[in-house]
């Protein structure tokens, strides 16, 4: 492989610092005059830098669909205040603060028209609000905009939200001066509500509420006050930054990084902007001056609107089979003290079966080649860690099996300062964005330059990796988190998806013979399958014998989507299957579209999934499969 010094002298902190500074001016909202404003910016420095870069277009109209993701509305904005009447006091300013205002608000101008501000007080569960009547009113909401749907329904011209999404690493008051990013995702169907609003810090919130019952109290009134939002929803276009550096053939190596959110938004994501297009400059500069070989892989870098612009993107570049893998860079450059956690690394799911999560780790080893140890070793210096699949970002789109692109996240978390203000240039730390950055130069050349006697360092990594998942699903078993007959068929398993992983070498280099390195793998489980007499007899129902197959390209955006479709009813009866915490499902849907293959029963989709899991999940994946029928995206074999 490529000897790493040469691209960490070749990196420059002081130009990462830069473009993280220089991105975040823009005030970044998908589909909008001021994303388009930051891609053109993003053109300049790639002519700066001397790179192949594109700008493309694609259409933001709702009868719009790119794969699974069905498109919505361009948004422009010029002006909105939300004035109190008495006592005068600003409350918010879009000019001041971009994020004090909902994005993608619909325009209203009550500047000469105060409304009542209605505060409520009883939660954030609308059974509490049954004989409230907020026809023309403003409602001062201190839940999350997702769940302000029904406060429209009863006739509602706006909201004010000082919500803040709290976590086991952050709570509210250690964010009590920051404001949280809040945006209204239409799907502009028939009846569907047009949302606007402000957005308050805590601090503020605290104090208006105050107000708000001192009010009530005095008089039985309301506080007023005058919203204004200059705003305009209209058919226009997304575009996606496609940066190239030519290969000798056209098999292709992805780096992807989201260019949206709001203006100041640093950690989130301009951070991983910047780290990419670090990496392609690198790249390209080496190999124009002669110190590192043209790449035999061409290397592309696509810098989107979150996941929107890689649907759209994908929709339009369906020659997937020359997708040799990919690196999503998500949060990757925040200060490493009080609560911005480690550099991690997120594998592909099991679906997505290769090598290229142990290259991933290589890149990361050879990043953290930040100075010596005693025993002079290298050693690093930037906390960083890797953990299995999850979801959250645009690798899940390469991922699943109908792309078939393997594609890592490199991400952090936690991070104290997630979709607020106070996601700054302060919280960058340079030094975090370098590691960041090389991991993803040495993971795009190397996948890029892949050679067979590369391969090795590759099953020497899937040692390491294999023992860390066998020794995870042993620890839940020691630890009572699962019984013995999971854990004997989650290893089970674990052989054949790590064996499907050794097969793989044939894509990275074509022809390569894995068998041996195959069968190694092979004894290795079962050598532990016999020190700790395991079987494989988690239970298969084979009543539930229907194959099932997809019948579209793409994992699903977002359910609400097939609303417009005409499946509203039939979200509807699933939602209230589901029972009132809907976040039983997260992570659970990806994985249900994955196993259907068109080849495993529904039974088997549901051991499959259980295993993944490791717990029970067979009613709600039955529950999932029937909505995937109803809505078409799978069918009958």
């Amino acid at each position: 492989m490529q000897e790493p010094l040469i691209f960490k002298e070749a990196v420059s902190e002081k130009r990462l610092l830069n473009v993280v500074k220089e991105v975040s001016n823009y005030h970044r909202i998908q589909a909008s005059p001021m994303f388009r404003e930051a891609a053109e910016h993003v053109m300049k420095i790639c002519k700066k830098y001397g790179l192949n870069a594109k700008l493309l277009s694609y259409e933001a109209d709702p009868d719009v669909w790119y794969l699974q993701s069905k498109m919505f509305k361009e948004w422009s904005i010029k002006e909105a205040t939300l004035d109190l009447v008495d006592p005068e006091i600003r409350l918010a300013d879009y000019s001041a603060e971009a994020i004090s205002v909902i994005q993608k608000s619909y325009p209203i101008d009550k500047r000469n028209e105060p409304v009542d501000l209605v505060l409520l007080d009883k939660g954030n569960d609308p059974s509490a609000y049954q004989d409230l009547d907020l026809t023309g009113k403003f409602a001062f909401f201190r839940g999350s905009v997702r769940q302000s749907g029904w406060i429209y329904e009863k006739g509602a011209l706006g909201i004010v939200t000082d919500f803040i999404m709290e976590t086991k690493n952050r709570t509210r008051a250690e964010l009590y001066d920051s404001l949280t990013y809040s945006s209204y995702w239409p799907v502009h169907t028939p009846g569907e509500p047009e949302g606007r609003g402000f957005v308050l810090s805590p601090r503020m919130g605290d104090k208006l509420a105050k107000m708000c019952r001192e009010k009530l109290e005095k008089d039985g009134g309301y506080l007023q006050v005058k919203p204004y939002i200059d705003s305009a929803l209209y058919n226009g276009h997304i575009e996606v930054v496609e940066v190239t550096i030519e290969g000798k053939d056209d098999k292709t190596v992805y780096l992807s990084a989201h260019l949206c959110h709001p203006r100041s938004s640093c950690n989130d994501n301009a951070s991983g902007v910047s780290a990419t297009l670090e990496a392609m400059n690198v790249i390209n500069r080496l190999v124009k001056e002669g110190k590192i070989e043209q790449p035999q892989h061409t290397i592309k870098l696509t810098l989107i609107p979150e996941f929107t612009g890689t649907f759209a993107y994908l929709s339009d570049h369906t020659d997937y089979e020359k997708g040799l893998g990919a690196m999503n860079l998500d949060m990757v450059g925040g200060k490493q003290t009080r609560f911005y956690g480690p550099i991690t690394l997120t594998k592909t799911p099991f679906s997505t079966p290769a090598l290229n999560n142990e290259l991933c780790m290589i890149a990361m080893d050879f990043a953290g080649r930040e100075a010596y140890s005693l025993s002079d070793d290298f050693v690093p210096l930037t906390n960083h860690r890797v953990e299995p699949h999850s979801g959250g970002s645009d690798h899940t789109v390469y991922c699943d099996p109908t792309i078939n692109i393997p594609c890592c996240m490199l991400g952090q978390w936690p991070d104290l300062n997630y979709h607020t203000a106070t996601d700054t240039l302060d919280v960058i730390d340079p030094a975090v964005l370098k590691f960041s950055c090389l991991t993803a130069v040495n993971f795009a050349y190397n996948l890029a330059n892949m050679k067979d006697e590369d391969v090795p360092f590759l099953f020497a990594k899937l040692e390491e990796n294999i023992i860390t998942e066998k020794n995870r699903v042993l620890g839940e078993f020691l630890n009572g988190k699962i019984d013995k007959v999971m854990f004997g068929s989650a290893m089970f398993q674990l052989k054949k998806y790590f064996q499907d992983c050794c097969e793989s070498a044939g894509k990275l280099v074509e022809g390569y013979d894995a068998s041996k390195q195959k069968e190694h793998v092979g004894a290795m489980f079962d050598e532990w399958i016999r020190v700790y007499d395991l079987k494989d007899e988690y239970p298969l129902d084979e009543t539930l014998n229907t194959v099932y197959k997809r019948d579209r390209v793409g994992p699903i955006q977002q359910l609400s989507d097939y609303r417009a479709l005409g499946y509203g009813d039939v979200l509807d009866e699933f939602m209230k299957k589901i029972g009132p915490n809907p976040f039983v499902f997260m992570g659970l849907q990806d994985a249900v579209m994955n196993a259907i293959d068109g080849k495993k029963t529904v039974g088997e989709v549901v051991r499959t999934v259980s295993l993944e899991k490791r717990r029970d999940v067979k009613e709600n994946v039955l529950l999932l499969i029937k909505l995937l029928e109803d809505i078409k995206l799978i069918s009958v074999r």
